[in-house]
């Protein structure tokens, strides 16, 4: 492929070698990590979801319902619960990203922001809170850090600002109007299948269905002396963000992003064998047959190679609405196209700083 960024930008890059990319439900980031074909890549380790650390957290907001509760309201128990799970969780992610060091492998890992959102900021967010309610817990982070509990206000997440900039964090997006549906779609299906409740799909979709916090998150990186070079003459951006409508039309993008992240760019593969989840013989598969991973996961798991009918080169909103309308009823469709239009500046804002084929 050549030379795509100069000596000292790519050492910069990598000499962590500990890689976080942050997406939002519905943006392909599943179709992204089986193109970049993370199970062959020799350099690269990450878990079988290749991310979704704080996943466990989430979820425990949702069961105690505290994440859909004022912060004010939290009890004693809501406290201590969310603080156990956020831990664990961020104590996963450092073990094994600590045995990848061990090994001189690349730790790869990606998020959703919203999981990765300190609650009270969730709750902040979604009750329109006039003043600020802090948070009501504390992240533990390893001693051999020597991190300061600091947080610039563009970091809204469980991770201080010292501990969070040791990571290489990298960004997807995907066009609102088609992500916001996607995921509404999912969560009626998550519904069928008993994994969601009704009452919780407008806090759900208030809290995805914007890129606020992908917005947030990336000028906190741009502001960060690690990764704020921009580009000069041929050299990309930092810090890297696709789009998926990019990456499903033209997989040397997706090589790009290997190569600039020390992985292997001749393992990316734009071809794959479907599952069939009812006959697989693989663990994971299986564990997953009747989840809401294998409802978040069917199209990828029943297609052969990326569908780029599902990200058209142009999306006309007021012909979606449309589509909307008869799909969701009307009362759904208007409140999708608020969601759309208001998430646009972010997504333009973010999309002109993608990384591109011709940017190397």
């Amino acid at each position: 492929m050549g030379e795509c960024v100069d000596t000292h930008d790519a050492c910069d890059l990598q000499k962590d070698k500990r890689i976080l990319l942050i997406s939002y439900p519905r943006t392909a980031s599943n179709l992204l990590l089986k193109m970049m074909s993370l199970e062959r890549q020799p350099r690269v380790i990450s878990n079988r979801r290749g991310g979704y650390y704080f996943w466990d957290a989430f979820m425990k907001g949702r069961a105690t319902t505290s994440a859909w509760r004022p912060v004010e309201q939290w009890t004693d128990e809501d406290i201590e619960e969310m603080q156990s799970a956020f831990q664990q969780s961020c104590d996963n992610l450092e073990s094994e990203s600590q045995v990848s060091k061990l090994h001189g492998k690349i730790f790869f890992a990606k998020e959703h922001a919203q999981w990765l959102a300190d609650p009270s900021e969730v709750s902040n967010y979604l009750f329109d809170y006039d003043g600020y309610a802090a948070s009501p817990f504390t992240i533990r982070i390893p001693d051999s850090y020597e991190t300061l509990r600091s947080f610039h206000p563009n970091n809204f997440t469980v991770l201080p600002d010292d501990y969070l900039e040791t990571w290489t964090v990298t960004f997807l997006i995907r066009h609102p109007a088609l992500a916001f549906p996607s995921f509404y779609r999912a969560m009626m299906e998550l519904e069928k299948g008993g994994f969601a409740r009704s009452d919780e799909f407008h806090h759900l979709m208030e809290l995805n269905a914007t890129l606020r916090w992908t917005r947030l998150l990336y000028d906190w990186c741009s502001e960060r002396k690690e990764a704020s070079r921009l580009a000069n003459g041929s050299r990309p951006r930092y810090p890297l963000l696709l789009d998926a409508h990019d990456i499903t039309h033209d997989h040397r993008l997706v090589m790009k992003y290997c190569e600039l992240l020390g992985m292997d760019p001749t393992r990316v593969q734009t071809q794959w064998d479907s599952i069939d989840p009812q006959s697989s013989d693989e663990p994971e598969v299986i564990e997953s047959i009747r989840g809401p991973e294998a409802i978040m996961l069917s199209t990828l798991r029943q297609s052969r190679q990326s569908i780029k009918d599902k990200t058209p080169h142009l999306v006309d909103i007021s012909l979606e609405r449309k589509k909307w309308n008869r799909e969701f009823g009307e009362e759904v469709g208007e409140k999708m196209t608020y969601w759309v239009k208001k998430a646009m500046p972010d997504y333009d804002y973010l999309r002109s700083r993608r990384l591109r084929c011709e940017d190397v």
